[in-house]
């Protein structure tokens, strides 16, 4: 009779314990500007749910690399990833993301989720979108009144005129802030028109006299002219962490950026920056993000809760707040550019109308 009242007691005391002490435990793995950024709404998501999340925090090639080397073993690097525009052939490829198509069948996500075409692989979604960003160029327009300009630039050869005259007037030692890779280099192409590859994907980029070669001969003397500065090239700061610093008039940015860029806390260059629409034909192009699951993970049903949270109303406004990055939910969307958020609509919307992917 003792060992049943002790068996009993035993059983009460464990429902009055805290949820945290017998919680479920999620691993994120993601980029930095990939963790929740408003942590009393994590710890409140946390509290709630009884789900503890540890966020581990990589550079984007450490995540692919810890991720695919898992995949060799059939483990798991993590329960959630994040998912870049690359990651369809850097981890859908190798069979690493769990598809979603039965939670979401359970648990639908609604109909305001843009963008969910681009995780759908086969008919099998592996990605809940996060945001969806046109890759755009922002200035500062201060700097390039102060050099006697009084409009962006309408074409390449113009940018490059300006940023000679930023240069050669001491106002901008390093006048370009683009990015040291080979997206430069498709950007530029495909703003000047070259569309790269044809209609049957066959490349046409390298085609004798294409705006591809133009582009690459620009991007070049930007570099050997200094116009974009060597630390970029050097690797030891990024374009993005550069202009924000106070060197670049130009920058090559994305939808959302102008967010950051004037925000005096943040950025040397507030509060002149604001967007232009990409020189001549101006054609650009996007760049998704989303949340999975992987494969191996042992913690769906949690994952999955943990999900919804994090591509839910609050805290995409908070990751639109912190970084600029533009929510994938268009109510969410709605609310900002209603609440007077989302700065240069109209070059936003004049730019989603050159678009070539």
């Amino acid at each position: 009779m003792q060992s049943i009242k002790n068996a009993l007691l035993s059983l009460f005391l464990l429902a009055l314990m805290p949820a945290a002490l017998h919680a479920e435990k999620i691993t994120f793995l993601t980029p930095s500007w990939g963790a929740p950024p408003d942590k009393a709404l994590l710890e409140s998501f946390q509290k709630e749910s009884g789900i503890t999340v540890e966020i581990q925090s990589v550079q984007n090639k450490d995540l692919f690399s810890r991720t695919q080397i898992a995949a060799a073993t059939s483990q798991s690097p993590a329960d959630v990833i994040f998912l870049t525009q690359e990651a369809p052939s850097n981890l859908v490829a190798i069979d690493m993301m769990l598809s979603l198509n039965n939670l979401q069948s359970k648990d639908p996500l609604g109909n305001d989720l843009t963008g969910q075409e681009f995780w759908n692989i086969g008919g099998e979604q592996f990605g809940v979108p996060v945001y969806a960003q046109l890759v755009m160029m922002d200035y500062n327009t201060d700097r390039l009144k102060r050099a006697g300009f009084n409009t962006p630039p309408s074409s390449w050869s113009e940018l490059k005129s300006m940023a000679e005259k930023l240069k050669s007037s001491g106002i901008d030692k390093h006048p370009i802030a683009m990015k040291s890779s080979d997206w430069s280099w498709y950007l530029m192409a495909l703003s000047m028109g070259d569309p790269m590859f044809d209609n049957d994907f066959k490349p046409i980029f390298a085609n004798k006299g294409s705006k591809s070669r133009v582009a690459m001969k620009m991007l070049l003397e930007f570099f050997s002219e200094e116009l974009i500065s060597p630390e970029i090239v050097a690797g030891t700061v990024n374009q993005h962490s550069i202009f924000w610093s106070g060197t670049g008039t130009f920058h090559q940015g994305w939808q959302g950026s102008i967010r950051i860029g004037n925000n005096a806390k943040k950025s040397k260059q507030a509060p002149h920056v604001a967007y232009m629409v990409l020189p001549g034909v101006g054609n650009t192009w996007s760049f998704p993000a989303a949340i999975g699951i992987a494969k191996f993970s042992t913690n769906v049903e949690a994952s999955w809760k943990f999900i919804r949270w994090y591509t839910g109303k609050a805290n995409q406004k908070s990751i639109y707040k912190a970084f600029g990055l533009y929510p994938s939910r268009s109510s969410v969307a709605a609310e900002l550019n209603d609440e007077g958020l989302v700065d240069g609509y109209s070059q936003i919307l004049a730019q989603s109308k050159k678009v070539n992917e």
